[in-house]
Order: structure tokens, then C-alpha cells, then sequence
């Protein structure tokens, strides 16, 4: 076997553990299995257990093999790794071993914490905090903004607030790297997944058995949901959020280019291309998710229902969010983006 069909053979089983993340594991008790290449027979054999004490000696050991790029975990294990790796999110950045998907999953875990952080404690830290993840986030589409059909590959139909935030972002930053041909600016490219990822902060302050009701709503109940614009507005302001990219994902997510939306009812172009993206973004997002008065629909149908609906959603982001879902960044398949 070569070297090369060695290697390959290798990363379908196997995940290089390097010595930065084997120093943001816990010294004593590595929360995988770890595994270690034995050059003279050509082998991976296991070499600690998951959990199980590490004594000072072997954890000499461990470093060591770190170093000479011989630490190995099972991809099997990956969702327990990823889970660790997403409370340390700057390695992603470093990390050459990681697969495009493994590294969309771990941006999904991560975000799905900070915001749940955020909205218990909407609050300067848990924010600076968001902030500096997404700063992450932008710096690795930015780099290779392919990258971001890895993204659409790893939303939730699972639905909680949190989730729906990151569903949010990651779809509405993929429609909007295609509808830019992969030309990215990094400042602009933080102030819309901020916006994204908040758009709906003010839906804490929607009691969860109107958000979750089955039957017709009644005025008061519409009211209340619809009030999470105002509400959201109040805790940017709060927070001296003043960025217009992010208040206008905020207020305008769901104004409609017909003028049915609210708070506003404002129509067409009155409506920025932030607050149509956002509002694309956010609809989809919701239709995929499992909620109790109804079904997650497919990806495809969802975009479909959005596609047909002409009259109140942007008609050129709606067909780039079928050609994404079916053909993911096409600028990519032919080498990248120019």
C-alpha cells in the first residue's frame, strides 16, 4: 500500500488528533478513545479509553505522538468530538484534518449553544461571545466561500428558538453568497449573520403556549407574536446595538413585498435587500421545522412553497434558494468561485 492510499485509507476511519486539540482536551480524562499509529507494523492500535483516567506518564506519551502526527480518534466518534471541539471553535481554523461537513456540524453545535446562552442571559458577555463565534464563522467562508453548502447540509428540523436562529443564518449566508458569486466582504459579512442569527431575539418575550398553538389565534395572541419586532428592537437598543444591517434583518423579516407583512406593512423596494433576505431565510427555516401545528416540510418543498409565492417574497432569492438546494454553489463545481 502506498503512502498516499495509506493516508486515505486512514482519514475514512480515523481523525488526526493534533497537539491543539489534544491541549483543549481535559489532561486526565480525553473524551474520546484514543488511538495511535504503530509505524513499524503499519497499524492503528487503540491506546486509551474514553473517560478513563490518564496518568501522568502516558499523557507524556500521548503529547508525544501528537506531535509526530500519530493521535488518532475513530470517526465514529465524531459527534463527541465535535461537541468538545464546539466550545473551542477558533481550532477549526487550524485544523487541515477536519472534513468541509464535520466542521458545518461543529459551527451548528456551537451556534445552537451561544444563542441559547444568549437569549437566558441577553446580556454585553454572552453577546461578545456570539460575536466572536460568528467572527470565526465569516473568516472560514471567507476563505473559501464553497464552504457554505456545508451549511445548508446540517440544518435542524428539530425546532426550538435556537435552532431556528442558526437555521436562519446558515441558510440565509448561503443564499447570499450565491447571489453574490462568492465575492465576500468580511465587516458586511458579520453584520448580516448577526442579523440573521437575531432576528427573532424578541421572541423570548412570546409566551411558549401562544408560540406553540395548534388552534387559530385570536387578536391577542397575533398581537403578542407580532410585538417580538418592537420587543427584539428594544434589547439591540439595550445592548447599543446599532449596526443597520442587523436592525434591519430584525424589523424587517417579516414584511412581505406586497405590503401584508408587519409591523410596518411597508411593500416592494421600501423593503432593504437585508430585510428580504432575512425574511426568506426565516420563512424557510420555519417550514422545516417539526412544530406542533405541523410537519417539517422537505427542504425542496419548502423552497417550492416560497418560490410560488411571488407576490411577497423576493423572487430572485427564492429561485437561487432552489438552485442551492439542488445544486448546491454551482460556481464551486467548476473549480470556485472567481
Amino acid at each position: 500500500m502506498t503512502e498516499r492510499t495509506l493516508d486515505d485509507a486512514l482519514s475514512e476511519v480515523y481523525l488526526q488528533i493534533s497537539s491543539n486539540i489534544l491541549e483543549s482536551f481535559p489532561k486526565f480524562r480525553p473524551p474520546v478513545d484514543l488511538y495511535v499509529f504503530d509505524e513499524a507494523v503499519a497499524q492503528v492500535k487503540k491506546f486509551h479509553k474514553a473517560e478513563a483516567r490518564l496518568a501522568t506518564e502516558k499523557q507524556g506519551e500521548v503529547a508525544r505522538y501528537a506531535r509526530d502526527n500519530l493521535l488518532f480518534l475513530l470517526r465514529d466518534d465524531y459527534r463527541i468530538y465535535a461537541e468538545h471541539l464546539s466550545k473551542k471553535l477558533g481550532l477549526v481554523l487550524v485544523e487541515d484534518d477536519l472534513k468541509a461537513q464535520e466542521v458545518a456540524e461543529i459551527f451548528f453545535l456551537a451556534f445552537r449553544d451561544r444563542v441559547e446562552n444568549f437569549l437566558d442571559q441577553p446580556t454585553e458577555k454572552p453577546f461578545r461571545e456570539l460575536v466572536k463565534d460568528i467572527s470565526i464563522l465569516t473568516e472560514y467562508l471567507w476563505a473559501d466561500p464553497c464552504r457554505v453548502e456545508f451549511l445548508t447540509k446540517s440544518l435542524h428540523k428539530d425546532y426550538d428558538l435556537a435552532v431556528h436562529s442558526v437555521n436562519t443564518m446558515f441558510i440565509g449566508l448561503a443564499l447570499f453568497t450565491l447571489a453574490s458569486g462568492g465575492t465576500l466582504e468580511r465587516t458586511g459579512l458579520v453584520s448580516l449573520a448577526l442579523g440573521l442569527i437575531l432576528h427573532d431575539l424578541g421572541m423570548v418575550n412570546v409566551p411558549k403556549f401562544i408560540v406553540d398553538k395548534e388552534q387559530y389565534l385570536v387578536r391577542r395572541d397575533r398581537d403578542s407574536i407580532e410585538n417580538h419586532i418592537e420587543a427584539g428592537l428594544k434589547k439591540l437598543a439595550r445592548l447599543q446595538i446599532a449596526d443597520p444591517t442587523v436592525i434591519q434583518c430584525m424589523a424587517q423579516h417579516h414584511e412581505r413585498l406586497d405590503g401584508s407583512g408587519y409591523p410596518a406593512r411597508i411593500k416592494g423596494e421600501k423593503i432593504g435587500m437585508s430585510g428580504r433576505l432575512c425574511a426568506v431565510a426565516d420563512s424557510f427555516s420555519a417550514i422545516i421545522g417539526d412544530r406542533p401545528y405541523h410537519p417539517p416540510k422537505v427542504f425542496k418543498e419548502a423552497a417550492m412553497t416560497l418560490l410560488s409565492d411571488k407576490g411577497r417574497y423576493e423572487p430572485t432569492l427564492t429561485k437561487l434558494l432552489i438552485v442551492l438546494l439542488e445544486e448546491g454553489f454551482p460556481a464551486c463545481k467548476a473549480g470556485g468561485p472567481e
